[in-house]
């Protein structure tokens, strides 16, 4: 494609006539021989092994690439689509940690007791975890079968007129095979839980090819017959993946992704007569993670031929905020089949050089504020000084990229009160719930069109938003964290491991609506006795353990406060929205004027579609405030 940099090297796959001709299942890609040899003069070891050559190549890729399905479907436009289902088979490159140690003060440098059921093909999101290694090389085999759907899942026009010339690649997170999940749109409307499936269904209503694909992405403890996993033949002669032994999860795989990419760009010029104008990846969690992976290992961001593979980058809450812009490890081989040791060192491996910024990609990376989770390890000069919690994390990040000069092409967003996933992660069981959470598809198809506008029409995203202090200090021009109605003019909190209706729990991912009340009721402590008629809904609830959900940030269980008394004391606090002045009443003309000046300013801002302004509006008129 003559918009896409061409890397003047010798051809970097080594491909095997005869053994292509003797399979041809996969008449869509070439096998072909890894590791791959990335184009790029100085190879940084520690950052994805021993540099290429110094392992045995063996021959890797797709063998089988199965239709079995071809199912006619619409867009919210009424565009007709495919929705065509590829079943895959097939084989990857890459290391695992075996018997190996994590570093202090997390591990105490006991050999096995880093984690060991990720199998990729580098360990740039791997070491993030504190894992020491050693790793050792092998090859992945996956198998599309009942219960181990390996697959595409390809959205194409009907007619090639309908297609925009642009291909959108989605990676789930470190899940089990992920669906490909669809709720209902209409045109030229905000349509609540696009986000679902990473918004495949809003991207496809804008003409896009969209790809979802499906992948083992967590390795079950042990694999067994009736759960079986992929299996990993490592160079030393273990075998994992197979009854009675580790399952192996394909959580990190480059070289999966890439080759569901070339596949599905080539599966679409033999469909519409022609190859993508432009390639785009967005992943969440573990897919995003898989993303920066690409971008930080320089030159892993090709095809198979050396040429760049993706255009342009949608990181959805990247996993732990792991595959920091930033490297103090040095990796010594060990044996004679390669496989290498990380140990802590004083020097930052990674450097943003021309040759490394020529296959990178313009990114967009979206935070997600309330994601509570802090399961990660101390990573050697690397967040010692933030809190180590996911949030904290991604801002870090977000301040090294300006450290390291890749803030040019690389853009944050963070949202405030939306953890992990948002709304629709509850819309199909727990509908009244996902009623009244957080939504953040009007904010994520603004920044998909602003990243299609970067790349293709090269005018500059929106202004970076970061809720950090450092950041700011090193860009004035950056923002604070992206506020919605919901946050900027609240009529409640949004906490994690919340107790459903139903007793039910919910975990770290998704932030449940907790209420303010709507009327004015006797403040008490808890402490205290109740007076008569005293409701104990009234309270402030406690989560899933027992801690107090503290929505008057008094350090005491009291009663809830209601939305007017927050918003007065919003106001003593410096609050900008969500305030009155003393004496002033909560009143639906001062509600609504809340919720119209932070969409507004947010649509002019280019973070907010039209459609979700209007909806926000409209929405504010009837929303249950204790008013009419």
């Amino acid at each position: 494609m003559p918009h896409r940099l061409v890397v003047l090297i010798t051809v970097i796959i080594t491909f095997l006539p005869a053994m292509t001709l003797a399979q041809d299942d996969c008449q869509y890609i070439n096998r072909y021989m890894a590791p791959l040899e990335y184009p790029v003069n100085d190879w940084a070891t520690a950052t994805a092994g021993p540099a290429p050559g110094e392992v045995e190549q063996r021959l890797v890729g797709p063998e089988q690439c199965r239709i079995i399905q071809d199912k006619q479907i619409t867009n919210a436009n009424g565009v007709a689509y495919r929705h065509v289902i590829m079943a895959t088979s097939g084989s990857v490159f890459g290391y695992t940690a075996q018997n190996s140690r994590l570093l202090p003060p997390i591990g105490t440098g006991v050999p096995g007791e880093g984690r060991e059921n990720t199998f990729a093909d580098h360990v740039f999101i791997l070491q993030a975890r504190g894992n020491m290694g050693p790793y050792v090389p092998g090859t992945a085999h996956y198998q599309y079968r009942e219960n181990t759907p390996n697959s595409i899942e390809i959205l194409i026009p009907e007619n090639a007129s309908d297609w925009n010339g642009n291909l959108w690649m989605l990676m789930h997170g470190a899940s089990h095979f992920s669906p490909l999940r669809f709720f209902s749109r209409q045109a030229n409307k905000f349509s609540r839980y696009t986000e679902a499936s990473e918004s495949a269904g809003a991207l496809m209503d804008t003409g896009a090819v969209v790809v979802w694909t499906r992948r083992d992405a967590t390795g079950n403890d042990e694999a067994s017959v009736d759960k079986p996993s992929n299996i990993v033949k490592l160079d030393n002669g273990i075998e994992l993946g197979v009854p009675g032994t580790q399952a192996m999860g394909l959580n990190n795989s480059m070289s999966l992704l890439r080759d569901y990419t070339v596949i599905s760009e080539n599966f679409i010029a033999d469909q519409l007569g022609k190859a993508p104008d432009y390639t785009f990846f967005r992943g969440h969690s573990a897919g995003a993670a898989t993303a920066r992976a690409m971008l930080m290992v320089k030159g892993a961001n090709i095809d198979h031929q050396g040429n760049k593979l993706f255009d342009g980058f949608y990181l959805d809450d990247s996993a732990g905020g792991r595959g920091a812009p930033t490297y103090f490890w040095e990796a010594t081989v060990v044996d004679e089949i390669g496989s290498f040791r990380l140990e802590p060192s004083e020097t930052d491996q990674m450097s943003f050089d021309p040759e490394h910024r020529s296959f990178m990609a313009p990114v967009i990376e979206v935070i997600h504020a309330a994601y509570s989770g802090g399961n990660t390890s101390t990573v050697p000069r690397l967040f010692e000084r933030v809190y180590p919690t996911y949030a904290n994390y991604k801002r870090e990040n977000a301040r090294l990229n300006i450290e390291k000069g890749i803030d040019d092409i690389w853009k944050s967003y963070e949202i405030a009160d939306v953890s992990h996933s948002d709304a629709q992660s509850q819309a199909e069981k727990y509908p009244e719930l996902a009623t009244d959470m957080i939504d953040i598809g009007g904010v994520a198809i603004a920044l998909h069109r602003a990243l299609e506008d970067w790349v293709i029409l090269g005018e500059q995203p929106p202004k970076q938003r970061v809720e950090a202090r450092d950041v700011w200090e090193l860009d004035p021009t950056i923002g604070p964290s992206i506020k919605l109605p919901e946050t900027a003019c609240p009529r409640g909190v949004f906490r994690t491991y919340m107790n459903r209706p139903d007793g039910t729990a919910i975990g770290s991912s998704p932030a449940i609506f907790v209420p303010y009340l709507t009327e004015l009721r006797p403040q008490i402590n808890a402490n205290q006795p109740r007076p008569p008629g005293f409701q104990e809904d009234w309270l402030e609830p406690l989560n899933r353990y027992g801690y107090l959900i503290d929505m008057t940030n008094s350090g005491h269980r009291m009663t809830r406060p209601n939305i007017e008394q927050v918003w007065h004391q919003r106001y003593r606090e410096g609050f900008e929205t969500g305030i009155l002045k003393p004496y002033e009443n909560l009143t639906r003309d001062a509600y609504v004027q809340c919720v119209t000046g932070v969409v507004n300013d947010l649509y002019a801002d280019g973070l907010l579609t039209k459609e979700a302004q209007q909806w926000y509006i409209d929405k504010a008129r009837t929303d249950e405030i204790g008013i009419d």
